[in-house]
């Protein structure tokens, strides 16, 4: 038995505990101990807030005759149960309400029927298996981060190896030399130097200063592969049999300069209404907080509605689907499929789309002198641009029938005259070097 729980293991007790059972049941379906299965829901729980503005009652509510904390002298009534002060931390007295189900087995609130009635104010927590994976991932991730050497190890090991590559020999040499003496591998001991975690340096070692760096293009998560298997553009061709009238949005990003910002940009495809969002940085995080900034912005029941399948390529910053699927409460908001290896075409309607970007922002310009305002005021642009395809509409017009006012107005979205339309780079006055 593997000594780690797989996604499969942690998707079954996920599945138990909403249908109510107990955690020495699920223990049992799994034939793990209670107390691993116990560790992690506890360890691995998340916060979270069936509605937003939910609140959580304090255990000293009933008999509590705090008064004035929210500063008004005028109000004469004692403060418990009112929102402005009573429930917050602006109390001194407060102490959060926790019912027994969280401070005891199962530790989270999957399967109980009152926090889905909004009748309890307790603290609330879930368990969900994609989180929990993405929080085992990290974890093990960091573990294996750094030197796993102690410090008079590592004293030993520079007094063995350094003087010998100062003396010409090569790492192979040195290794097969004092293989015993060494606590480490060949690969270890090149990463050792090439960080200047030893005396010697890389210019002590003849060859290597010879070849070139070779350009690291990012490591995948080792689970991506097995995520991406369950979502391939095929299953996404399923997914539309089940689900015809589904909103599916295309994502990718544009890329400045190297090393600088860039854009992540959606595309509704039934509208071809195009949203764009600049990052400071052409990673996993970005991607994953601009995301949950728009839940945040626009709610997690209309992203639940609006964006309801996500469509990028396999590239690295996407490559973590359980946090894009998952809000910053581990709540569900959305599904993600990907395209095809080297298949942009399955994309194509964005990558159409990107061309206007390029009008304005043309390719190997840096982004870096761009705020999220030029941006917004080169999509409204590009969305107010008729297209032949669109039965000479523009793309702002079917996103306000397809998605709806209230939609368009969070985001602040309006359509200009076609004739005030600019797709060139004068649009933006700033000059982007």
């Amino acid at each position: 038995m593997h000594k780690h729980l797989s996604f499969d293991e942690r998707v079954r007790i996920e599945e138990g505990l909403i249908k109510g059972y107990s955690l020495n049941k699920i223990a049992s379906f799994l034939n793990r101990s209670q107390s691993t299965v116990a560790r992690e829901v506890y360890r691995n729980r998340i916060p979270f807030h069936p509605k937003r503005n939910d609140f959580v009652k304090c255990v000293h509510e009933e008999s509590c005759t705090i008064r004035d904390i929210c500063g008004n002298l005028g109000c004469k009534h004692p403060c418990n149960g009112c929102l402005s002060g009573c429930h917050t931390d602006k109390c001194s007295e407060y102490v959060k309400y926790r019912c027994e189900r969280i401070l005891k087995a199962p530790f989270v609130c999957n399967g109980c029927e009152h926090h889905l009635k909004f009748s309890c104010f307790s603290e609330k927590y879930r368990y969900n298996a994609k989180s929990a994976q993405y929080k085992s991932d990290e974890l093990l991730r960091i573990s294996r981060e750094g030197i796993s050497l102690s410090e008079s190890e590592m004293i030993k090991l520079d007094e063995i190896v350094s003087p010998l590559l100062l003396q010409g020999q090569s790492i192979d040499a040195i290794y097969m030399s004092h293989k015993s003496e060494i606590p480490c591998g060949r690969t270890t001991l090149y990463d050792y130097i090439d960080n200047c975690y030893l005396s010697a340096r890389n210019i002590d070692m003849p060859r290597k200063v010879r070849y070139k760096v070779r350009y690291n293009h990012g490591k995948r998560p080792e689970s991506f592969q097995t995520f991406v298997y369950e979502r391939t553009y095929a299953d996404y061709g399923k997914y539309l049999l089940k689900h015809p009238d589904i909103n599916v949005w295309q994502m990718d990003t544009v890329i400045g300069s190297n090393g600088g910002k860039c854009l992540l940009t959606l595309l509704h495809e039934k509208s071809m209404f195009m949203l764009a969002f600049l990052l400071e940085k052409h990673n996993q995080e970005c991607v994953i907080n601009a995301l949950n900034d728009l839940c945040d912005l626009i709610g997690i029941e209309m992203f639940k509605q609006i964006f309801q399948v996500l469509l990028p390529d396999r590239g690295i910053e996407f490559g973590n689907p359980y946090a894009m699927e998952c809000d910053r409460y581990g709540e569900i908001k959305t599904t993600v499929f990907y395209c095809d290896p080297y298949c942009s075409w399955q994309k194509g309607k964005l990558e159409r789309n990107h061309e206007f970007i390029r009008y304005i922002l043309p390719k190997g310009k840096s982004f870096d002198n761009l705020s999220q305002k030029d941006v917004n005021l080169m999509v409204i642009h590009i969305n107010s641009y008729p297209r032949k395809s669109l039965n000479e509409r523009a793309p702002y017009d079917f996103a306000n029938l397809l998605l709806g006012k209230d939609f368009l107005k969070l985001l602040h979205v309006k359509k200009i005259d076609p004739d005030r339309i600019i797709l060139k780079p004068s649009l933006l006055k700033k000059k982007h070097k």
